[in-house]
């Protein structure tokens, strides 16, 4: 018999939206199902799906559902993950919450793991883990994490993407959410008011705690140019969120955004795309005045559009 670790202190909702995922679901909740941790509340939120997604929602409520194995099920009309991510954390009661896409497995201890943490340091917002890629061709890897609580790795590296982390809810609540008006590196920017907003943040630096599956469909796209004007967005909204916030470092992240955007823009040109010197042109007309930034982003551009890796090191160095 599993032996299940309950704590009565606090629960945890478990958000996962769903699009035509009726195969990959049952996969994604039945590592959630082997969860050791209990109780646990699945609030699964279908996004318009045209095939059996929703139909199955509702058969893993009934087959699972228990009192201490909650399992909400709802719908959001407004396309796009971010939508539906906000609705299913407008279910979540408890106080703490994470968010696993619709095709991604929790390892079996993963919230036993997290909510250890949240018990042991009652001053935690954020608990953060690796996570193990999972492509469609080629060997499976542990994903690059940097352990920080700053804003700059994770403007380079993601560190608090959509699933590698669990957060206290009023936190993600008082951040504002999911932005719903795009439907790429909406975890980025999530990522960047996170961490303006709070330091308090533990690493798990080791199992990963989730597996992550690449495939084309997935929510997770790795193209710029088809995603650039989503992508673009987000950074300005990141911008936005620099200046409203109370962070003494306010000029270096704007340039480190700057430096952000030309790597996109050398990307797209690397993808054959017409968008890289469009977004080139248009990086470069936002960083007059700025001498250090008029030198050093042509350099990266170029960079970028051969395929160079590691110009953040390079950033860090120069863009204080």
């Amino acid at each position: 018999m599993r032996k299940f670790v309950s704590m009565k202190r606090a629960g945890i909702g478990i958000v996962i939206p769903v699009y035509n995922r009726e195969k990959e679901l049952v996969r994604t909740f039945a590592s959630i199902v082997a969860q050791t941790y209990r109780p646990l509340h699945v609030v699964l939120v279908d996004n318009g799906s045209t095939d059996g997604s929703l139909a199955l929602c509702r058969e893993l409520k009934a087959r699972y559902g228990s009192d201490d194995f909650e399992v909400t099920v709802t719908e959001e009309a407004k396309r796009g993950p971010s939508a539906a991510r906000n609705k299913g954390l407008s279910c979540v009661k408890e106080e703490f919450v994470s968010f696993l896409d619709s095709d991604d497995e929790y390892a079996p201890d993963a919230i036993a793991r997290y909510m250890e943490v949240f018990d042991r340091r009652p001053d935690t917002d954020i608990v953060g883990c690796t996570i193990r890629v999972i492509p469609e061709t080629g060997v499976p890897y542990v994903a690059k994490a940097i352990f920080s609580e700053r804003v700059e790795p994770h403007l380079f590296h993601s560190t608090l993407g959509t699933v590698r982390y669990a957060a206290r809810t009023a936190v993600v609540r008082a951040v504002g959410g999911w932005h719903e008006d795009y439907m790429r590196w909406e975890d980025w920017n999530l990522g960047i008011r996170l961490l303006l907003f709070t330091d308090k943040i533990v690493w798990i630096k080791r199992p990963p705690l989730v597996r992550v599956y690449l495939h084309a469909d997935s929510i997770t796209g790795y193209r710029y140019a088809p995603n650039a004007s989503d992508i673009l967005r987000a950074i300005a909204h990141a911008h936005a969120d620099v200046e409203r916030s109370d962070s003494p470092h306010k000029r270096r992240l704007h340039r480190l955004l700057r430096y952000k955007q030309m790597v996109v823009a050398g990307l797209c040109r690397k993808e054959g795309s017409p968008l890289g010197a469009e977004i080139y042109a248009s990086t470069m007309k936002e960083s007059r005045g700025d001498t250090l930034l008029k030198c050093f982003l042509p350099l990266v551009y170029r960079y970028a559009a051969i395929g160079g890796r590691g110009s953040a090191i390079l950033a860090n160095l120069l863009l204080h």
